[in-house]
């Protein structure tokens, strides 16, 4: 399987964010395959000196993959904590299962058995619709002792659905299409970058582009039939057996707060929400950042 050491992905990544945001990504991850209901997910570890004080999950949304999260990931490591990033199937570097048609339903059940053979305490971290997807595997798993998402997103809401595409002419005419013509819808790929709005990512040009031409972001082909499955994938339960954070960007020109919110009041858990003080999609900006961070280390260290 193909790894991100050394790709022209990575060293462009970290030069990127380094020039925008002053962030110097000084470790190299461990790369590692996990064969989850048959798909070969690969996974990013990074590890914490001493012993872990427990086990973070960092789940990636629509528009990433497990290393875009390498800048959160490296501080939470710094914290104590292990902390891995797959790439979910049909994203990244993972090999989906044979037969894997897009069916956004296996990123939840990836996670939570992932979630399940870890050693605890558990944490999932989602960013995007990573949100979600976290609370939706911590409903699956017992063994998930926290979430932390910095947006919430009900994507099966037609108005957010629409919102979250990157013309809304777009979004409309695919819920048109996906609901009186599926067969036909499923069979359309594009590439990322029209799909959905990953300039919205960052306020800064160069993380726009980056995400914008990258062959792993951006321009990479999806299938249709994933958004799809996004949208009709109901949400039927409500409740969280564990605390959970939302953290989310204060400055989103993507999903501005009002729809985490819709979605937060309605979960019945032990829950938190901050907004930060600014914070694009990606919320690498000071001092949301930092202030994010100080979230992310409080929220830890009361688990542990």
């Amino acid at each position: 399987m193909k790894r991100f050491r050394n790709s022209r992905s990575w060293k462009r990544y970290k030069a990127v964010i380094r020039e925008a945001f002053g962030i110097n990504l000084t470790v190299e991850p461990n790369e590692m395959v996990r064969d989850i209901r048959c798909h070969r997910v690969r996974i990013d570890e990074w590890l914490p000196d001493g012993v872990p004080r427990g086990t973070l999950l960092a789940v990636h949304g629509g528009g990433g993959n497990g290393r875009i999260l390498a800048p959160l990931c490296e501080p939470a490591a710094a914290l104590g904590w292990r902390v891995l990033a797959p790439d979910l199937p049909g994203y990244g570097l993972t090999r989906p299962a044979k037969g894997y048609r897009g069916d956004y339903g296996e990123w939840i059940h990836v996670i939570a058995e992932l979630a399940g053979s870890e050693p605890g305490p558990v944490v999932l971290m989602g960013l995007s619709m990573g949100g979600l997807t976290a609370f939706l595997a911590a409903q699956e798993s017992r063994n998930v002792a926290g979430v932390i998402a910095t947006t919430l997103l009900d994507l099966s809401d037609p108005e957010v659905f629409v919102h979250a595409a990157r013309w809304r002419w777009l979004g409309r005419f695919s819920l048109f299409s996906m609901s009186v013509m599926p067969w036909v819808f499923d069979r359309f790929t594009m590439p990322l970058f029209l799909a959905t709005p990953l300039a919205a990512m960052s306020d800064d040009r160069r993380v726009q582009d980056y995400f914008r031409t990258d062959r792993l972001l951006g321009a990479s082909w999806k299938s249709a039939r994933f958004f799809r499955t996004v949208h009709q994938h109901r949400i039927t339960r409500w409740d969280c057996h564990c605390p959970l954070l939302l953290v989310h960007p204060g400055a989103d020109a993507w999903t501005p707060t009002r729809l985490s919110l819709a979605v937060f009041d309605r979960i019945e858990a032990d829950k938190r929400f901050v907004e930060l003080s600014n914070g694009s999609h990606l919320p690498l900006e000071q001092p949301a950042n930092d202030e994010l961070m100080r979230e992310l280390a409080g929220f830890l260290g009361e688990l542990a």
